[in-house]
Order: structure tokens, then sequence, then C-alpha cells
């Protein structure tokens, strides 16, 4: 009977730490972050992990709070640890340009990695590129190529470029002018200037298997932001 009676307790708590971290976000997206702060440290220090990754991105951008990266790299790798894929993503990125901690791309690509293996869009961006520089990582083309086109497949406008340039020269992939070029116009389609100029010059001097088609190339020059004279 005591345990039963216990029960409901169980679920009180879990029922309030919910609401607790419902309100800490309100506040959060509300802008009211030393309201947030107050409900979401204290379930930082419980564990949550969504609550400390809320709390690594106030002191990573100054939120509420005096900015400090070491302190944000703190509260993401604890989240991260936890398999929190957006944390793992900051955590990858803080490693590998050295904020708050010293630069370390191996570390820094084995979070992006994980977070990429949970499919996240950006990291396995991010991971694809990683892999394509060989920053942390032994280079290796055929990896880089497999995580862009993960990445490039949910939308990731850099994937798109990158994947279509590769396919287009045949590395990592094998050499396909069409497909390189429809990788190279979905990344324009979503605002890339660089891959806008691709096509541009691509309509301008028929290469690529475009034709020449000086109508295309102005519409893709403006769209590049250099309009032709």
């Amino acid at each position: 009977m005591v345990l039963f009676q216990g029960m409901p307790l169980f679920a009180a708590d879990s029922s309030t730490e919910q609401q607790n971290l419902n309100q800490g976000l309100r506040a959060y997206q509300n802008k009211n972050y030393p309201l947030a702060w107050r409900y979401l440290m204290p379930l930082a220090e419980n564990g949550n992990m969504e609550a400390q990754r809320r709390i690594g991105i106030m002191y990573r951008h100054g939120l509420g709070v005096a900015k400090d990266d070491s302190e944000a790299v703190k509260w993401y790798r604890k989240a991260a640890s936890q398999g929190h894929v957006l944390a793992q993503n900051s955590l990858g990125i803080m490693y590998r340009f050295g904020m708050g901690v010293p630069r370390d791309p191996t570390e820094g690509a084995k979070w992006l990695l994980a977070a990429a293996e949970q499919g996240y869009a950006k990291s396995q961006e991010n991971i694809g590129l990683v892999y394509l520089d060989g920053d942390g990582v032994e280079q290796n083309e055929e990896l880089a190529a497999k995580w862009l086109k993960q990445a490039a497949l949910q939308g990731q406008m850099r994937a798109q470029l990158t994947l279509g340039l590769l396919t287009l020269a045949g590395r990592g992939v094998e050499q396909n002018q069409a497909e390189g070029m429809a990788w190279i116009e979905r990344a324009a389609d979503r605002g890339s200037q660089q891959a806008a100029l691709a096509l541009a010059k691509a309509y301008e001097q028929g290469l690529y298997g475009k034709p020449k088609d000086a109508q295309q190339a102005k519409y893709w020059y403006e769209r590049a932001g250099q309009p032709l004279q």
C-alpha cells in the first residue's frame, strides 16, 4: 500500500519538472532571459538535457548572463553526453573552431559525427565538409560525398552546392554533369549566390551540358548579385 501511495508523488515531480521546463522555454522564447534562467538552471543542474543546452546557448551568446564560451562548452557537453543532437552539433563546432576550449578538430569531428548519425542535417553537412577538408579526420572524399548527399537531400544549401561541384568533378562520386548541375541549381534556388554564379557561367559559356542561353545567364547573374552591365 505504501508503494502505491508513493507513485503519485513521482508523477507529480515529473509533471512539475515539465511545467518548469515549459515555463523556462516560454520565457526564453519571449527573450525574458532572467526568468528563463530561474527556471532552466535548476533543471540543468538536475540533468535535464534541454535545459542544459539552453543554458549553454545563454552563456555562448551572453543572453541574460555574461558571455562565457568555456561555460557554454561545459553545458553543451552535459547535454551532448546524454544524446541531445543539437548540443552535439554545437559542441562539435566549439571544438572545431576552438571556442571556449583549445581547438581540437578530432574531438569536434567526433561530436559532429554523433549528431550526423542521428540524422541532423546541419551536422551531416558539417561532417561532410570535415571529411572533404581532412580536418580532424583522414581526408575521405567518398565519405564526404556520402554525408553531403544526406544533408543535401534534407535541403542543406551548402551541401547541395558542394555535392554538385564534387559530382561535376567526379570526386568521391561518379562523375555526372547533369546530376552535378541539378544539385547546383537546387542550391541556387535556395539562395546560394555562389551556386547562382556557377549556373550563370554555365549558361553563358555552354558548360556542363547546359546550352548557351543569354537570358538564363542574365537571370542567374542577377540572382548571384552580379547583374550584367
